[in-house]
């Protein structure tokens, strides 16, 4: 007697992978333009396992976009971190600059480019109060992460101690989301990257 197999997720199923595959998905396709059955394609799983596993076409977006706060989150700490070659705090606005390249920058192995959440989400915040939420937490904890080094910086005596915080912060965040926007716009990183240190010295006050 053949014994039915149970539908759902196939054995080999790895939530993480497959969230990263539906991140890829949007990242590309923005959410309007990505189908359930592209979802399904992109994952190897079926529609039925695709909702069983990860919720329906609005959830697997939205964890799809805290997965890649998360790692928007690591990159840019870790860019911020004093490390014992810095000669000035000007190293340090650069390596965050660097890290926007990296983060928001072509990934031409994948085929994606900008910022996943920016470039995905900002059209439907519009008329999705969830998704507009997961957008404003993106750039809130963006800003903070940014504007607590820099105080720290100025408490250290790595900044001037008349620098403008907030209006230093505002510059910087703003320079990282016109560079994922200048990627998606077609913009190489050799081309953003040349201008990094330039603006690194130009955004940063000088002792």
């Amino acid at each position: 007697m053949t014994t039915a197999r149970p539908r759902g997720r196939p054995r080999n199923y790895d939530p993480e992978q497959v969230l990263e595959s539906a991140l890829r998905a949007f990242w590309k396709g923005g959410y309007s333009g990505t189908s359930l059955d592209t979802l399904a394609a992109a994952t190897g799983l079926n529609r039925p396992s695709l909702y069983a596993g990860l919720g329906d076409k609005r959830t697997i977006y939205i964890k799809a976009m805290r997965r890649f706060q998360d790692y928007a989150r690591e990159h840019f700490g870790a860019a911020l971190q004093a490390r014992p070659e810095d000669t000035s705090f000007v190293d340090v606005v650069a390596r965050y600059l660097h890290a926007a390249i990296n983060v928001d920058g072509p990934h031409e192995s994948i085929g994606v480019s900008g910022c996943a959440v920016i470039s995905t989400a900002t059209a439907e915040a519009l008329t999705d109060p969830e998704i507009r939420q997961v957008l404003d937490n993106v750039l809130e904890e963006m800003d903070h992460q940014l504007l607590a080094r820099l105080r720290e910086a100025q408490a250290q005596g790595e900044l001037p101690p008349n620098t403008d915080i907030e209006a230093m912060g505002f510059l910087l965040s703003s320079t990282a989301h016109s560079i994922g926007i200048r990627s998606r716009a077609g913009h190489t990183k050799r081309d953003m990257e040349k201008m990094v240190d330039s603006l690194a010295r130009a955004l940063c006050p000088v002792k």
